[in-house]
């Protein structure tokens, strides 16, 4: 008899656990389709092998939109550095 009053009580507390579940799954569906999540604001991140060291790992962290940026500005300026490598071999000719 002492083992069946602690299995019963389990029984109900399970019980009463798994009832607003349901409730709370209807209620927050149509949230879930409403606020669709912008791939920009998605985070990614990627390790980078530190300069100098065999060993030595940085993990990288940024939004989609913040990898682009960067790797426009990157861009940008390499083609700065090629242009002004180019007018300069020009000019010594």
């Amino acid at each position: 008899m002492t083992k069946a009053i602690p299995l019963a009580a389990v029984a109900v507390f399970a019980i009463s656990i798994g009832a607003p579940a349901p409730a709370l799954a209807q209620e927050e569906a149509p949230n879930a389709v409403e606020e669709e999540e912008d791939p920009d604001q998605r985070v990614r991140c990627q390790t980078r092998r530190v300069t100098g060291s065999n060993a030595r790992r940085v993990r990288i962290c940024m939004t989609i939109a913040e990898w682009r940026e960067q790797a426009r500005v990157g861009n940008r300026d390499a083609r700065r550095v090629v242009d002004e490598a180019t007018r300069d071999a020009r000019q010594r000719n």
